[in-house]
C-alpha cells in the first residue's frame, strides 16, 4: 500500500429546535405507527409521509396553507416533539407547521405554529418540547413553504408517549425488578410516571489503551437492569422512556436486551447502536422485537453508491479499459484526478462482484472488465506489482469472479495463479517467516506485514478450493503458522508485524483478513482451532468496544483516509462471511449481524448523503459538502456496507425489510436484562421507563428453554471483552452462550 508505511503509529445543547451531529434522521417509532390519517381539503398519498423512509417523498405541487392531515390515535398520546426530514429541494421546504390536538377528536385545541428551518438535504429537523395534555388525535396544518412551487419532504414523526399503556407486563404485579450494585430508584421504570428516573451513578468504565496520549474507554461496565417475571413470558418488544433535558447526557445511546431462563445462561434478543433517542425530552422510544424500525431501502443505496462512482469518479483510460480518481469535492478545484492507485483498484473489481451477485446484470460485468484492464495498463500493462498486498488483493478479486460466472474463470484463473506464484516469491525464513511487505526486502520492505500475509493466506486457501491443488493448502496453513506464531497480541489482536508491539497500532483490516483466513482454513479443515480463535477475536473486536466505543465503528487513531478509507470495508467484508458461512451458532450468528446491520442503519441515516449519495467515513454524521473531500477508498467501504446487509437478505438471515431474524425472539424465559453500553456523553445513566410488550405471565404457556445446540468444542485459552484471560472449565456437553460472571459479561463457546 503505497500510502500508507503500515507500521507508522498515528452537546447536546437545549433547544426548542435541536439538531444532533452524530445522529440519525429517524427514530424506529413514531406516535403515527398507532394512528390512522387522512388528508382533508386535498388528495395526496400520505404513506411516503409517514413510511420511516427518507428516500420517499411526499409531495405537494401548490400549497395554499389550508391543507391538513388528520392522525387518529388508537389511544391517548402526550406528544412531547416531532421529527421533520426535509427533502431534496430547499425552495419547497415546509417553513411553517401549526400542530393542533383533540380529547374527544373534535374539538380542536392549538398547540403551536412552529417555524422550521433544516440543516441540509434529506436532514432532520428535531423539534423538542409538547403539552402535558393527552390527545386521541392530532391535526396538523402545513402553513407556508420556503417559495411557491409547493412542499417536498421525506419524511414526518411525532414523538411521546401513551397517557396509559396497558400493554406493559413488566409490572409489580407480575414480577420483580433487580438491577446492578450502583443503580438506584429502579422502581421508577415501572411506576407509570415519564418523569420519574431511575439511576445509575457514575458506572464502570475500564481503561484498554491509550489514545495518542489521551485515556482511551471502553463502554460502560455493570451497567443492567433485570426483569425477573414469576414465570417464563415471552415478550413481542419493549420500550425505553427518555429523561429531561437537564439528563439528556445520560440517556442510553448503546444498549443489548439478553434473556434467560436459570440467570446463568443467556441469549441476545437485541442490540442498538447510536439509537436515535437523544434529542426529545420525556418520550417514550418502541422497539418491536423482529421489526426494522426505519424503513431503509439498502440496494437502491447500493445501487446509487455505485452510481456516483461511475458518473464522478470514473475516468477512461483507453477504448475498454477505466479508472477511478483518488478524491472528489464539490468544489472542482478541489478534486485530485490521479488514479486512486492498484489496490484501490482491486476493491474496486471486488465491488462490481457484489454487485453482479446482487443483480445479475451481464452490464456489470463489462465493468468489472474494463476496470481490470484500466488497471492493467496504468500499471505498466502487467498485473504483477512492487506491493506483495496489492496483488493479494486484486487476485482475491478476480478469484471471487472465477467463482461468480464461467466467462470470468475462463479469463482470470491463470492471472491469479501468476499473481499468487510472485506473492510467495515474497516469504523468506528470516525471523521465522512470512511474506514481506513488498520487494524491497532490504529497505521498506523487510516487514513481514499482517497485511501481506492475511490477504495471502486466504488467497491460498481459495485457491486449494477452487483446484484441489494441495500445494494451496500448504501455503495457507504455513502463513497461518507463522502469523499465529508471531504476529498476535496475546489478547489475539493482530499486530502489524511482528516486530511492532505498539497495541495502539491495530488496524481494521489486519483484523478482517485473519478472521478470513481462519473461516477458509476451518472450512476446509473442520479443525475447531481456527473457529475458535476466529470468534474470540470478533466477539473482542465487535463487544468488547475496541473499534467502536460509541457502538459505531471508527477505524482507530481516526486513519480514514486515504488507504486508511478502506480497512473498515475489508473488516466488514470478511464478517459478513463469518455471518453466511453456517459456521457459527445462532446466538454468534445473530449477535455478529446485529452488529451489522446497526453499523449500516447509522451509516444510512447519519452518514449518508442522498443528494451525491456519498457517505462520511464516520458513520454517525455527514460530511460538510461544502469544505471536505471525499477519497474514492471511503465510497467503496460505504458500498461494502451496503453489500453486506444486501447479502445478509439474500442469505435469509434478514427479513424482507432487512431486520436480522433472532431464533431466540419471542419464546418464553424468566429473566429479562437490559445491558446498557454506552451513553451519549456521560458516566452516568438516566432512565425513565423501561417496559416490556407481550402476554401476561399470568396466562402464558411456557416454552422450555433449549440453548442452540453446536458440536463440542476443545478447550482453548479464552479473554473477556477486555482483551484479558479468563479461567473456562469446558466439559463435554456444553452449549454456547452469553454469561454473566462478576457482573461482567461473557460469551462462552
Amino acid at each position: 500500500m503505497k500510502k500508507l508505511l503500515a507500521f507508522i503509529s498515528f452537546f447536546i445543547y437545549h433547544l426548542s429546535f435541536s439538531s444532533v451531529a452524530a445522529q440519525k434522521t429517524l427514530a424506529d417509532y413514531s406516535i403515527v405507527d398507532d394512528c390512522t390519517y387522512q388528508a382533508m381539503g386535498f388528495e395526496a398519498d400520505l404513506r411516503s409521509l409517514f413510511d420511516k423512509n427518507d428516500l420517499t417523498v411526499f409531495e405537494l405541487p401548490q400549497l395554499r396553507g389550508t391543507e391538513e392531515i388528520i392522525l387518529r390515535c388508537r389511544r391517548p398520546y402526550v406528544m412531547k416533539g416531532f421529527i421533520v426530514v426535509s427533502a431534496d429541494d430547499a425552495n419547497r421546504d415546509l417553513k411553517q407547521l401549526q400542530m393542533l390536538g383533540s380529547v374527544d377528536g373534535d374539538t380542536w385545541q392549538n398547540i403551536r405554529t412552529y417555524t422550521l428551518t433544516y440543516p441540509g438535504r434529506y436532514r432532520e429537523r428535531q423539534v423538542n418540547g409538547g403539552p402535558n395534555t393527552a390527545f386521541t388525535a392530532f391535526k396538523l396544518v402545513l402553513k407556508t413553504a420556503a417559495g411557491s412551487e409547493g412542499v417536498r419532504l421525506a419524511d414526518l414523526q411525532l414523538l411521546g408517549y401513551p397517557q396509559d399503556d396497558d400493554e406493559n407486563i413488566a409490572t409489580a404485579h407480575n414480577g420483580t425488578l433487580t438491577a446492578a450494585a450502583k443503580a438506584k430508584n429502579i422502581q421508577n421504570l415501572i411506576d407509570d410516571d415519564p418523569k420519574t428516573m431511575a439511576e445509575i451513578a457514575n458506572a464502570d468504565r475500564e481503561q484498554i489503551d491509550n489514545f495518542n496520549g489521551e485515556t482511551r474507554y471502553n463502554g460502560l461496565q455493570n451497567a443492567w437492569f433485570q426483569y425477573e417475571f414469576q414465570e417464563p413470558t415471552a415478550i413481542t418488544g419493549y420500550a425505553l422512556g427518555m429523561t429531561n433535558s437537564s439528563q439528556r447526557d445520560m440517556r442510553p445511546n448503546c444498549w443489548e436486551l439478553l434473556a434467560s431462563n436459570d440467570g446463568e445462561q443467556w441469549v441476545t434478543l437485541d442490540i442498538q447502536h447510536n439509537a436515535a433517542s437523544m434529542a426529545v425530552d420525556l418520550y417514550e422510544q418502541r422497539f418491536t422485537l423482529g421489526a426494522p424500525g426505519a424503513n431503509i431501502d439498502y440496494p437502491r443505496i447500493a445501487d446509487s453508491m455505485m452510481d456516483f462512482c461511475e458518473q464522478q469518479l470514473e475516468r477512461k483510460q483507453s477504448a475498454n479499459g477505466t479508472y477511478w480518481i483518488c478524491d472528489w469535492a464539490i468544489d472542482p478545484t478541489k478534486r485530485n484526478e490521479d488514479w486512486g492507485g492498484y489496490w484501490w483498484a482491486a476493491h474496486g473489481v471486488d465491488n462490481y462482484i457484489d454487485r453482479y451477485l446482487r443483480t445479475q446484470q451481464s452490464a456489470t460485468l463489462a465493468k468489472l472488465t474494463h476496470l481490470v484492464n484500466g488497471t492493467r495498463l496504468r500499471n505498466g500493462n502487467t498485473l504483477i506489482n512492487h506491493f506483495y498486498d496489492d496483488m493479494e488483493w486484486m487476485a482475491l478479486a478476480l478469484l471471487r469472479g472465477c467463482d461468480a460466472n464461467a466467462s470470468l474463470n475462463h479469463q482470470y484463473l491463470t492471472q491469479v495463479k501468476t499473481l499468487f506464484n510472485d506473492i510467495i516469491g515474497g516469504w523468506s525464513d528470516v525471523d521465522g517467516g512470512g511474506i514481506h511487505w513488498n520487494k524491497n526486502t532490504t529497505g521498506d520492505g523487510r516487514y513481514k506485514t499482517s497485511c501481506s500475509n492475511g490477504p495471502a493466506m486466504i488467497l491460498a486457501a481459495r485457491l486449494y478450493r477452487h483446484t484441489q491443488d494441495e500445494k494451496y493448502l500448504t501455503w495457507a496453513k504455513r502463513i497461518y503458522d507463522y502469523m499465529y506464531a508471531h504476529n498476535r497480541f496475546p489478547d489475539g489482536v493482530i499486530k502489524d508485524n511482528a516486530t511492532n508491539d505498539n497495541h495502539e497500532v491495530t488496524f481494521s483490516y489486519n483484523q478482517g483478513t485473519w478472521v478470513g483466513g481462519l473461516l477458509e482454513l476451518y472450512t476446509i479443515t473442520g479443525e475447531e482451532h481456527y473457529r475458535q480463535t476466529a470468534t474470540d477475536l470478533m466477539d473482542l473486536l465487535l463487544f468488547g468496544k475496541w473499534y467502536s466505543p460509541k457502538g459505531i465503528m471508527n477505524e482507530r487513531q481516526n486513519y480514514n483516509q486515504d488507504d486508511g478509507g478502506m480497512f473498515k470495508g475489508i473488516f466488514v467484508r470478511y464478517l459478513t462471511q463469518w455471518i453466511l458461512s453456517g459456521h457459527l451458532d445462532a446466538d454468534h450468528q445473530f449477535r455478529y449481524a446485529k452488529w451489522l446491520v446497526e453499523q449500516a442503519r447509522s451509516a444510512a441515516l447519519a452518514a449518508l448523503d442522498k443528494t451525491w449519495f456519498i457517505i462520511n467515513p464516520y458513520w454517525t454524521h455527514q460530511y460538510d459538502l461544502s469544505n471536505d473531500v471525499h477519497d474514492t477508498s471511503r465510497q467503496q467501504t460505504g458500498l461494502m456496507l451496503m453489500e453486506a446487509v444486501c447479502a445478509l437478505q439474500r442469505a435469509g438471515l434478514l427479513t424482507d425489510d432487512y431486520a436480522p431474524i433472532c431464533p431466540a425472539a419471542r419464546q418464553s424465559y424468566r429473566y429479562y436484562r437490559l445491558v446498557i453500553t454506552e451513553t451519549q456523553n456521560s458516566g452516568s445513566i438516566m432512565l425513565g421507563a423501561w417496559k416490556l410488550f407481550g402476554t401476561s405471565a399470568t396466562t402464558i404457556h411456557s416454552v422450555p428453554f433449549a440453548p442452540p445446540v453446536v458440536a463440542p468444542q476443545q478447550p482453548s485459552p479464552s479473554f473477556d471483552l477486555q482483551g484479558r484471560p479468563v479461567a473456562t472449565h469446558r466439559s463435554s456437553h456444553h452449549h454456547p452462550s452469553l454469561i454473566i460472571l462478576n457482573d461482567k459479561k461473557h460469551i462462552r463457546q
